[in-house]
Order: C-alpha cells, then structure tokens, then sequence
C-alpha cells in the first residue's frame, strides 16, 4: 500500500498500475494479484484507509464538541481533518478517485453515510433531533462541504487555508445553528 500510495503521489492515477506497484514494493505479480486482482482494488484499499483515518479523526472529537460547536471549535475539527488528509501519501490522487471512478465511488458514500449517523447520533443525544430528515440532510451537507473544501485546499494550494477553514466554519455554525433553532420551534 505504502508503494502504490507513493506512486499514485509520484505518477498520478493514469499512469499507476500494478507492474509499477509490484516493481516497487518487491513483490511478484502472482503475489500481488493474491490479494488485488488490479490498481482498483489497490486504490480502494487506499480509499478506505483514508476515509478511516479521515472518519477518525472526526469521531475523536465529535462528541466532544457536543451538537453546538463554536464557530472556532468547528474550524479547529476541519483544520484537523485538512492536516490528517495531507499527511496521507497520495491524498489528493485518491480524493479524486474516490470521485471519479465509478469502481471507487462507493468507497467515499459509505464513508460519508457512517460520519452522517454520527451526526445525527450526536444530534439525537442532545436532545436534537425532532426533525430527523432535516438532520440527517443538513449533516449530509455538513459533511460533504467539509469533505470538498479539503479536497479544494489540497487542490489549489495557493489558498489560504486559515481564511477557507474560517469561512466553511462559519457556513457550518449557521447550518448547525438552524438545525437547533427549527428543532427548538424557533
């Protein structure tokens, strides 16, 4: 995986394939082929172990922050998952093939649907949850919007990412926000 992550960073998605996967970690054809029959089963390999760590990353401080995060609070979570992604070899090539391949796409929708029943878990604790499809679709879109302004940050950059994380908090304070406020009768 190591090798395929660092070939992926190295090549991009085009031009990576098994022979230069097994070239590079030292392995035989047959013997990768035991275990990925192709650069598709490699990459969703790789989609997975990045959408854990990304998931992860998310859970260890979810419940802390309760179903009310300060606008701060919820910048310093998108800093930790931006930071947790980029530290990942190959990050931005799998992001993309998460989108763009249709072997793949489930790899991304089975991550975000597991980070939106922990959001409406978390909702649901507190209390917040009267309107569950109103949750459910505005953690979709929370966590969506934080998924593609990482992959935006990794993509462009130039981009201040101090600014962009500021900016995509305060659009999810105010979703959050409403939610509480349309559960409360407000």
């Amino acid at each position: 995986m190591d090798a395929a992550a660092e070939l992926l960073e190295e090549l991009g998605f085009d031009k990576l394939n098994t022979n230069l996967i097994c070239e590079r970690a030292g392995l035989t054809p047959p013997a990768l082929y035991r275990y990925f029959p192709n650069k598709y089963s490699v990459l969703k390999e790789l989609g997975q172990r990045l959408m854990e760590v990304q998931n992860q990353a998310l859970y260890d401080v979810l419940e802390e922050l309760g179903p009310t995060p300060t606008v701060e609070q919820i910048a310093d979570q998108l800093r930790g998952q931006y930071e947790v992604t980029i530290t990942q070899k190959g990050a931005s090539w799998i992001m993309r093939a998460l989108h763009a391949t249709p072997q793949l796409v489930d790899v991304r929708r089975s991550s975000h649907d597991k980070m939106v029943k922990r959001f409406i878990a978390v909702q649901s604790e507190q209390g917040e949850s009267h309107n569950h499809a109103q949750i459910e679709r505005r953690s979709r879109i929370i966590v969506e919007t934080g998924y593609s302004m990482v992959e935006m940050l990794i993509d462009n950059p130039a981009l201040d990412s101090d600014a962009t994380l500021a900016d995509t908090a305060i659009m999810i304070f105010a979703l959050i926000n409403e939610n509480v406020a349309s559960d409360r009768g407000q």
